[in-house]
C-alpha cells in the first residue's frame, strides 16, 4: 500500500457531504431493482424459522397473542421481528407484498447507513465500496423473500452506531437515538443489550485521550441504557405476569447455551430432549443452562475447542439464504436449481469474505493491532463472534453484522483500487489526526 502511514489517533472522520451523491444513489436503485427482479421470481414460501414469524405474526393481529397458538403464549424467541411483521399483516392483509417492500426499505436503510459509517471512519471510497457489496450480496437479495430477523437487526445496530458517532448533537441526544434504535434491535436479539458498552468502550479505548471523551461516552451510554429500558420495560412485565418470574426479553439463553454445550453438539441447532420439551419454556431454559454450565465446568478444554469450531461454523459458509428460499426456487428453476443456488452463495461468500479480511490486512498495517481490535466496527464483530462461540453458532448468524463486514470489504477494495491506480487517493482510515472526537 503506498501512501504516508497513519497516526496513532483514532477518531471518526467529520461528517460532510459526500462529493458525489449520485454514486451513492446508483448504488440504492440498483439494491432495489435486484430485490425487485428477485421477488418477481421466486415467491415468498415461508419455511423453518420464517414459517414461525408468519405464525406468530398471525396470532398477534388475530388474537393479541405472541406465541404458536393462541392458547400457549411463550418467550422463547425474542418479539420484535413479529411485532413489525404484525403490523403490516394488520395494515395491509396477509398477503406478503408488503413484506416484500419492508425488506427492501430495510436493506435501503442498511445500504445507507453502513455507507455513513464507513465514510465517517474509513472515507468516500471505501464506503461506496461498502455499500455496492451490500446491494449486490447474493444472499442479502435472497432475504428479500425471507422472513427472518438479520436484515433486521444489522440495519438496528448499525444505525445505532451511526447515531452514536455521529460529530452533531449533544451526548445525550445521540444516546436517546441510539437507545431507541438498540431498544428495537433488543427485542430482535437480546445481544444488542450489551452493545452501549461495547460502542462505549471502543470509543474511549481508540481515543488518543481517553480521559477526555469518557465523561462522554459514559453520558451516551447512560441515557443510551435508560431509553432502552424504558422501551422494553413493557414487554418484561407481560414475561413477569406470564412466568411469575423476571424473564427481561426471551426464554432461548440457555437453551441456545445448552445447544452448543451438550454431548454429541456439533455447535449448530439442536433439538431438545423428548423429556424436557414438555416442561415451559422459562423451565427448559432453565435445567438445560444448568446442564449446560456442568457440561462446561467439566472439561474447559473441549469448550475451547468447541469454541473454535463454531467460529469455523460461523464463518464457513453461507447458503441460508438459498435453503429457506429453497421451495420458491425449485417452483421457478427445478429442484436440481437449489444445489447450484447454493454453490453460488458459498463462491460468492467465500470471495467477499477473503476481501474483507484483505481489507482488516490493510487496517492491521496502518493501524497496528490493539488500535484495529478496539475500533467501534471490529470490537463489533468480535463481540458477535465471542458469542456465538459459546452458544449455537449457523452461517446465517455472520449476516447479523453483514455492514461491519461490508465495511471491512470497503476497505479492501479501495486499497486495491488505488494500488492500481484507479482512485486518487488510498482509502482514510479512522486513526487520521483529528481534533478531538464530540468535544463539546
Amino acid at each position: 500500500m503506498t501512501g504516508s502511514p497513519m497516526k496513532n489517533t483514532v477518531h471518526p472522520l467529520e461528517d460532510k457531504p459526500w462529493p458525489d451523491a449520485r454514486r451513492l444513489m446508483w448504488i440504492v436503485v440498483a439494491a432495489v431493482l435486484l430485490r425487485l427482479i428477485w421477488a418477481l421470481l421466486i415467491p415468498v414460501v415461508p419455511l423453518s424459522d420464517s414459517a414461525g414469524y408468519d405464525i406468530f405474526a398471525r396470532n398477534l393481529v388475530e388474537h393479541g397473542v405472541f406465541g404458536w397458538t393462541p392458547e400457549q403464549p411463550f418467550a422463547f424467541w425474542p418479539p420484535g421481528t413479529s411485532f413489525l411483521y404484525a403490523a403490516m399483516y394488520w395494515v395491509f392483509g396477509y398477503g406478503h407484498t408488503s413484506l416484500i417492500v419492508l425488506h427492501i426499505l430495510i436493506s435501503v436503510g442498511l445500504i445507507l447507513t453502513s455507507a455513513r459509517v464507513a465514510h465517517r471512519f474509513y472515507g468516500e471510497d471505501a464506503a461506496l465500496w461498502c455499500g455496492t457489496l451490500l446491494a449486490v450480496w447474493p444472499t442479502l437479495i435472497m432475504f428479500t423473500t425471507i422472513l427472518a430477523s438479520e436484515l433486521l437487526f444489522a440495519l438496528l445496530t448499525v444505525a445505532a452506531l451511526d447515531a452514536w458517532t455521529a460529530r452533531s448533537g449533544s451526548a445525550w441526544r445521540r444516546g436517546v437515538l441510539a437507545g431507541l434504535l438498540l431498544g428495537m434491535a433488543a427485542l430482535v436479539r437480546p445481544q444488542a443489550l450489551l452493545l452501549p458498552g461495547v460502542y462505549g468502550l471502543a470509543l474511549v479505548l481508540s481515543s488518543p485521550n481517553p480521559r477526555q471523551v469518557l465523561g462522554l461516552q459514559l453520558r451516551t451510554a447512560l441515557m443510551s441504557g435508560l431509553v432502552m429500558a424504558v422501551l422494553i420495560a413493557p414487554w418484561a412485565w407481560r414475561n413477569y405476569q406470564l412466568y411469575d418470574e423476571f424473564v427481561l426479553i426471551s426464554t432461548n439463553g440457555g437453551i441456545t447455551l445448552w445447544m452448543g454445550n451438550t454431548p454429541g453438539t456439533g455447535g449448530s441447532h439442536m433439538n431438545v430432549p423428548a423429556s424436557i420439551a414438555e416442561l415451559p419454556d422459562n423451565e427448559q431454559a432453565r435445567v438445560l443452562g444448568a446442564m449446560a454450565r456442568e457440561y462446561i465446568l467439566a472439561d474447559p478444554a473441549a469448550f475451547a475447542m468447541r469454541a473454535v469450531r463454531k467460529v469455523f461454523l460461523l464463518y464457513s459458509n453461507e447458503s441460508i439464504g438459498v435453503g429457506w428460499n429453497s421451495e420458491g426456487i425449485a417452483q421457478r428453476f427445478g429442484e436440481a436449481s437449489v444445489l447450484w443456488f447454493k454453490r453460488f452463495t458459498q463462491v460468492t461468500w467465500a470471495a467477499l469474505f477473503l476481501m474483507s479480511l484483505y481489507g482488516v490486512w490493510v487496517l492491521l498495517r496502518r493501524e497496528g493491532a490493539w488500535r484495529l481490535l478496539v475500533s467501534p466496527v471490529m470490537l463489533t464483530v468480535l463481540f458477535y463472534t465471542a458469542i456465538h462461540s459459546v452458544v449455537v453458532s449457523q452461517d446465517r448468524y455472520h449476516l447479523n453484522f453483514a455492514g461491519q463486514i461490508a465495511m471491512f470489504f470497503g476497505i479492501g477494495m479501495a486499497s486495491l483500487a488505488h494500488r492500481r491506480g484507479r482512485a486518487p487517493s488510498p482509502p482514510r482510515t479512522a486513526h487520521e489526526p483529528r481534533r478531538a472526537l464530540h468535544p463539546h
